[in-house]
């Protein structure tokens, strides 16, 4: 049943969930709010599948102008529940499906056991081959802390526990007394919810965030690292019909604490802080799976014996640390791992308290007898490892070992590795004055960097800073704590430079070697991507650079912004942007006999590079990953990735798998075909960009802007210590400047207002023009054979899905007059212009269809879930932002309800930005 009809479970999810949740509002609120609910819910499904859109769309406005407040909010709070109760449903299938395939022994899409086996057939079997694939593959995912995680930490707890509770219920040995308490206690979470505030009374600290992303390192992804590694050596050996040697590919990363771009309360010394309690914390961890061990390792001389190495280095141990090796003698004599874990949780135990005390103000002194660094923790448990591995012991608890390895080689004893950020023009300052009264040149820099240091100027502003706090982060966490130093808003080679001189400055650099810093400069705007390969060579061309790239290994990191480049020149614009951009990055660092890692720096929303990682890394061009790909992971995604340990788990295949198949299919040459469709892509591209530009730079633009999105809003939901701007709104300057405004409340607004503009606008005018003048043979032709086309226009249709004009109308409306009337007609006419010619690439009637998508498609059946609830939110935030704009003082409790619809159609929408 389940594999011939997928949904039909998620829609059985679905429906028993929404009974509880009707239950839940007659309850706590009285059976007028449920009645009010399902008449909003019948009109906006009426308005969706009849005949009579705009007018059931005066009906809900109508219902909706006549509402108190107060009942708005808490109809606000209605369908904001069910959509997070709806997403937790589509989680738990997720699992579902997955589980599903795994008992039909069927290779999910892009599963590593498909993927391999492809990978496989194409190798002829050879397994060297493939190891050599997987050695120089390397996986890094960068959590993020940008403003764009609307829900509290305490609602997704709740969201955790229900999603347990629901696969729980889905057992089918349960007994009817263990069903009826599930369905108590799904009951019992559903109600708690609604009793739960779901707005933040202030803004989250740096702290807090910290804390957030360290909630999903240690309990979801450190005891899954094990799991993941067992599955991919599973898929290769299944794939290669033999054991495949797999090398620690995965590592995670955080700018939060560390990301200082716009962000105040982010100081280098916040980001020290935020090291040493991620070094504290995976020390804790190791501390308890070790002593899991020596409850687990009890095996006894007198039943078996141990390698000789085990022996000496427990020799080497009582050595060490004497006195606990008397203590041991009487109670471990005869149970060597037993003792060996005993001297591990020592040694962890004195590498962790004197962090824990530097943190509290101490200096930082370690004993003797503490771990010098991961390698030495690891080392043990190698030695363990090959012990039980020569004396009987693949049953008998060398598994434990074997996980405990893949973890500390993954989190060593850092957790997750810190990137530090900044203002590229910090650097720039503080390298002038390196420079006295020089300009800013190559050529000085270069000599700057040759010269005695103590006869240069020292800095005192914040990049010289932030490059000493990153140094002092690497020094507490045993080298590994920090490593990339990044540069926003890069211009050029002359900030890749200025960043080295003062790494030099701070000691992180020497030209004798090493060099312990990793410059990485950040492309963003579309002027800066078109540049970022000149850059790139001019700065590998100087002989101090060169230099430092050699002691690097010859390897340059550099970042590619997703987000502002599409504020700046739209999705068709943006993304051929960024793919040109790395076409020709590889091409220099070919020509430099160099390698680069790209750091792609993506969002959760279609407008900020968002959507299927999979599909994105297939869509690179070639030679863009070559086994190294690194990829942040934004905001709201942590939840919707990471919260279910088997949709975590489903992430890092589909990522891993992704690029371990997109490196072996860059060592084939790129088609003809492939390079007559980039040519002609130039032409799209510019049109769009044309275009897109047109509106943003039109001089009512900002006006239009934030007086038909909530723009002023979001910032009051408290969802990020981050300011939602670069520069703060004054009364001197009280009008919105687009170049101060950051990408992600761009998106979040265009989200709320339906408009969905960063997702698809550019691509009516753009595409109606390639169907017009090349014929939708071609348009067709370049989707069939160009996964980069393929993924962008995949993501273009889900954004024009999503939006909805008519609705949008509406929030145009709240800025009545003329301009405003023309500019949303620019925004409905290549909306309408874009339906229609993606719904013919993709062979569907434009005439019939409001949507591109398929309507039997995963997707397409996710909004098909989501409309009859979001529209009659969007009519509620409409009304209630017309309320305040319409009066002098807004109430709080009309504030309140409006960001509670932020709340909502951001669940609703599944998007923040």
């Amino acid at each position: 049943m389940r594999m011939s009809d997928p949904f039909e479970p998620l829609r059985r999810d679905v429906s028993y969930l929404g009974r509880i949740l009707g239950d839940t509002l007659v309850e706590q609120e009285g059976k007028d709010l449920l009645d009010l609910e399902e008449t909003f819910r019948a009109l906006a499904k009426e308005r969706r599948t009849g005949t009579k859109e705009r007018a059931e769309s005066k009906k809900l406005a109508s219902i909706v102008r006549h509402l108190d407040t107060a009942t708005a909010e808490r109809v606000a709070r209605a369908f904001t529940h069910y959509f997070q109760l709806v997403n937790l449903a589509e989680q738990h299938h997720r699992t579902r499906r997955r589980r599903d395939y795994a008992r039909a022994k069927k290779a999910q899409p892009g599963s590593l056991d498909g993927v391999f086996s492809t990978i496989a057939a194409e190798m002829s079997n050879d397994h060297r081959r493939f190891e050599e694939l997987l050695a120089r593959t390397s996986v890094e995912l960068v959590f993020t802390a940008h403003p764009s995680e609307a829900q509290r930490r305490t609602v997704l707890e709740k969201h955790r526990r229900l999603t347990e509770l629901l696969a729980a219920r889905d057992r089918r040995e349960l007994t009817p007394d263990e069903s009826a308490s599930i369905d108590a206690r799904i009951r019992e979470e559903v109600g708690s919810l609604w009793q739960t505030d779901e707005i933040r009374q202030e803004k989250p600290r740096v702290g807090d965030e910290v804390k957030n992303v360290l909630f999903y390192l240690e309990e979801i992804l450190f005891p899954l690292v094990p799991r993941f590694y067992a599955a991919l050596e599973s898929a290769a050996a299944q794939a290669f019909g033999r054991p495949v040697h797999v090398p620690c590919i995965l590592q995670f990363g955080s700018w939060v604490g560390a990301d200082m771009d716009g962000n105040p309360n982010v100081t280098p010394e916040v980001s020290v802080d935020t090291a040493l309690a991620q070094t504290a914390r995976v020390l804790d961890l190791y501390l308890r799976e070790v002593e899991a061990l020596g409850a687990t390792l009890s095996q006894s001389t007198r039943r078996t014996g141990v390698a000789q190495t085990l022996v000496d280095s427990l020799a080497a141990d009582a050595a060490m640390m004497p006195d606990l090796a008397r203590t041991l003698e009487a109670t471990t004599s005869q149970e060597p791992y037993r003792r060996k874990a005993r001297f591990m949780s020592a040694r962890l135990a004195a590498t962790r308290s004197p962090l824990v005390a530097h943190r509290h103000g101490e200096p930082l002194a370690f004993p003797e007898h503490a771990y010098p660094g991961p390698d030495a923790f690891i080392a043990d448990l190698e030695v363990m490892r090959a012990s039980l591995a020569s004396h009987r012991g693949a049953h008998a608890g060398m598994a434990r070992v074997t996980a405990l390895v893949r973890q500390a080689r993954t989190f060593r004893f850092h957790l997750a590795q810190l990137d530090v950020r900044i203002p590229a023009e910090w650097v720039r300052t503080d390298a002038r004055v390196v420079l006295g009264d020089k300009e800013l040149t190559l050529e000085n820099l270069n000599e700057a960097l040759k010269a005695d240091l103590s006869s240069l100027p020292r800095p005192d502003g914040p990049g010289l800073k932030a490059l000493e706090g990153l140094a002092k982060i690497r020094a507490i966490t045993f080298d590994g704590g920090a490593d990339s130093f990044i540069l926003s808003m890069t211009r050029g080679a002359e900030d890749m430079l200025s960043a080295l001189l003062l790494a030099r400055v701070a000691g992180l650099y020497t030209f004798e070697g090493p060099a312990k810093v990793s410059i990485v400069p950040l492309f963003e705007t579309l002027d800066d991507l078109e540049r970022s390969a000149h850059e790139l060579d001019r700065v590998v061309k100087v002989g101090s650079y060169a230099r430092y790239l050699g002691h690097r290994g010859g390897l340059q990191e550099l970042m590619l912004g997703y987000s502002d480049s599409n504020k700046d020149a739209g999705i068709i614009g943006s993304s051929f942007a960024l793919y040109r951009a790395q076409q020709r990055l590889v091409g220099v660092a070919t020509k430099h006999g160099i390698a680069l890692k790209i750091f792609h720096g993506r969002g959760g929303s279609i407008g900020r590079g968002g959507g299927p990682s999979q599909r994105a890394i297939e869509s690179l061009p070639a030679g863009a990953v070559s086994g190294r790909f690194k990829l942040t992971e934004q905001g709201e995604v942590l939840g919707w990735k990471y919260l279910v340990p088997s949709i975590a788990e489903r992430n890092l295949e589909l990522t891993v798998a992704g690029v371990v198949a997109q490196t072996f299919r860059s060592e084939k040459t790129t088609t003809p075909d492939v390079l007559e469709n980039e040519t002609l892509f130039e032409e799209v591209a510019a049109r769009s960009v044309t275009h897109y530009r047109a509106l943003i730079h039109h001089p009512d633009f900002p006006e239009y802007y934030a007086a038909t999105t909530p723009i002023e809003e979001i910032p009051q939901l408290n969802i990020g210590s981050r300011p939602a701007r670069r520069t703060a709104k004054t009364e001197d300057a009280p009008r919105l400047k687009l170049e101060d405004l950051r990408a992600i409340p761009w998106v979040f607004a265009w989200t709320q207002s339906r408009q969905m503009v960063p997702g698809w606008y550019g691509a009516g005018h753009a595409l109606q023009w390639l169907i017009r003048h090349h014929g939708i043979d071609r348009a067709r032709k370049m989707r069939a054979e160009w996964p980069f086309w393929s993924s962008t226009l995949d993501a273009i249709a889900t954004a024009l899905a999503q939006a909805d004009m008519v609705i949008a109308a509406r929030y145009a409306a709240l800025l009545d007059d003329r301009t405003s009337r023309r500019l949303f007609q620019r925004v409905a006419r290549d909306h309408a212009r874009a339906v229609r010619a993606v719904a013919a690439i993709f062979g569907r009637d434009a005439r019939t269809t409001k949507s591109p998508l398929a309507s039997d498609g995963t997707l397409a059946r996710s909004i098909e879930l989501r409309n009859p609830y979001v529209d009659p939110l969007s009519f509620v935030q409409i009304e209630l932002l017309r309320r305040k704009r319409a009066g002098r003082e807004v109430p709080p409790e009309l504030q309140r309800a409006i960001l509670l619809t932020i709340n909502g159609l951001a669940a609703g929408l599944r998007s923040t930005g």
